[in-house]
C-alpha cells in the first residue's frame, strides 16, 4: 500500500508540472530539448551542450503584462539541471556580457513566484549590454504593449547558433543572434524576429521582421505545432510590417 501511495504522489507531481506547463505549451513544444523545465510564468527547453535554452516560451495576456511584483535581481543557479550542465551567475563575471533573459522579468513581474523563476539561469544567455538594454529590450517592450492590444500572446524566444560560438565562463556558448515569435491566437497571426547580437535600437526592429519558417529553419525547431496544418502553414510563411 505504502509503494502504491508514494507512486501516485510522484504521479500526481508530475501531472502538476505539465499542468504548470499547459498553457506556456498549448500551440506545442518546439522541441523536446534535453531537458523540458516547467515554471509559473514560462516552459523551458534546455540544451545541455550550450548551456542554454533552445527556446523558452510563455503565454501572456493583458491582465499578466499590467500586474507587477518589483523585480529582484537574484539570479539563481537552477538545481533542477544536472550539475554538469548548469549556468552559475558566477560564468558571466567580469566577461562583458549581462545575463540576458530569455523570457523577461517586466514580463514575468505578474506574482512574486513568477518575478523569482524568471531570475534562474537556465532563462539566462549571455548577450552584449547593447543588445540586452538597447533593441532587445524594445522588443520587449512592444511585446508587452502588443498584449494589450489583442488580449493574449503565445512568444517563444531563444538563441541562433551558427556554429562558430565561444563561449564565457565554465562553457556557457554566445549565440550569433536571437530570434523571437509571437502568436495572435484570436487572429491566428504570426510575427516573427530574428535579432544580430550586436548593438541595436527600437528603431532598426523592423528591418529584423521575418517569417516563423525562416526561424524554424535557422533553429530545427518547430513553432505552434499543434495548430491544424493548415493554419500553420499558411501563418508562418508570412512576412509582416511591424504591428
Amino acid at each position: 500500500m505504502k509503494k502504491i501511495l508514494i507512486t501516485l504522489f510522484g504521479l500526481c507531481l508530475s501531472l502538476g508540472a505539465n499542468a504548470a506547463c499547459f498553457k506556456h505549451l498549448e500551440k506545442g513544444a518546439p522541441s523536446a530539448s534535453d531537458q523540458q523545465l516547467c515554471r509559473a510564468g514560462y516552459a523551458v527547453g534546455y540544451n545541455y551542450q550550450y548551456k542554454v535554452a533552445d527556446w523558452v516560451a510563455y503565454h501572456i495576456t493583458r491582465d499578466s503584462v499590467n500586474a507587477f511584483f518589483e523585480r529582484s535581481n537574484n539570479f539563481k543557479t537552477d538545481y533542477e539541471l544536472p550539475a554538469a550542465h548548469r549556468a552559475t551567475s558566477g560564468d558571466y563575471t567580469k566577461t562583458g556580457y549581462d545575463r540576458g533573459h530569455l523570457a523577461p522579468s517586466g514580463t514575468m513581474d505578474f506574482t512574486q513566484e513568477a518575478m523569482k523563476e524568471s531570475f534562474l539561469m537556465s532563462n539566462m544567455s549571455p548577450q552584449l549590454p547593447g543588445f540586452n538594454r538597447g533593441g532587445w529590450k524594445g522588443l520587449e517592450e512592444k511585446v508587452r504593449k502588443w498584449a494589450n492590444d489583442y488580449d493574449e500572446l503565445y512568444v517563444v524566444t531563444g538563441p541562433i547558433w551558427d556554429g562558430n560560438e565561444t563561449y564565457i565562463g565554465n562553457g556557457i556558448y554566445i549565440p550569433n543572434s536571437f530570434y523571437k515569435v509571437i502568436l495572435d491566437p484570436y487572429y491566428n497571426d504570426a510575427i516573427a524576429f530574428i535579432v544580430p547580437h550586436r548593438k541595436v535600437s527600437s528603431s532598426e526592429l523592423a528591418d529584423f521582421i521575418t517569417t516563423v519558417d525562416e526561424v524554424e529553419r535557422l533553429t530545427n525547431l518547430d513553432f505552434f505545432s499543434d495548430l491544424p496544418d493548415s493554419t500553420e502553414n499558411s501563418i508562418e510563411a508570412v512576412v509582416w510590417d511591424m504591428w
